[in-house]
């Protein structure tokens, strides 16, 4: 085969691979089901005003709520999670939501007081990230 038709090949490989990982990665997953006896299975979602975090993934995504309202946030992950306001490493944007390391079950919440759209991510895998709408 030549060198350059194999060069070719190879990195159609690495293009089509990474953009398996990055989609699987960042797809977002029911957080669990429930068969209610009928043949249908339910989509579980945490309760209001709380987000779950399984498998690295925040659901919902987007969480929105009233100005006062508290946001809790469960770790259902079997690793360390910490909540963190964007960017990351600074979290300057709203720099009062940090948690501490966050093992399985345990949770953080924070209260929002101002209007607004409130970015936050996972500061152990900052790839991971929600939003928090306030209105």
């Amino acid at each position: 085969m030549n060198k350059g038709v194999l060069i070719v090949v190879l990195v159609i490989l690495v293009v089509a691979v990474g953009s398996l990982l990055i989609w699987y990665f960042t797809k977002e997953r029911p957080v669990a089901t429930n068969n209610n006896g009928n043949g249908n299975i339910e989509v579980l979602m945490p309760p209001k005003n709380t987000v779950w975090i399984i498998d690295g993934n925040f659901t919902p995504a987007v969480l929105t709520v009233g100005v006062g309202d508290n946001v809790t946030w469960v770790n259902r992950d079997s690793y360390k999670r910490k909540i963190a306001s964007d960017p990351h490493p600074t979290g300057a944007i709203l720099p009062d939501l940090i948690s501490s390391d966050l093992d399985k079950n345990e949770s953080f919440s924070f209260s929002f007081t101002s209007a607004g759209e409130w970015g936050y991510h996972d500061y152990l895998n900052p790839i991971k990230k929600g939003k928090v709408v306030v209105k």
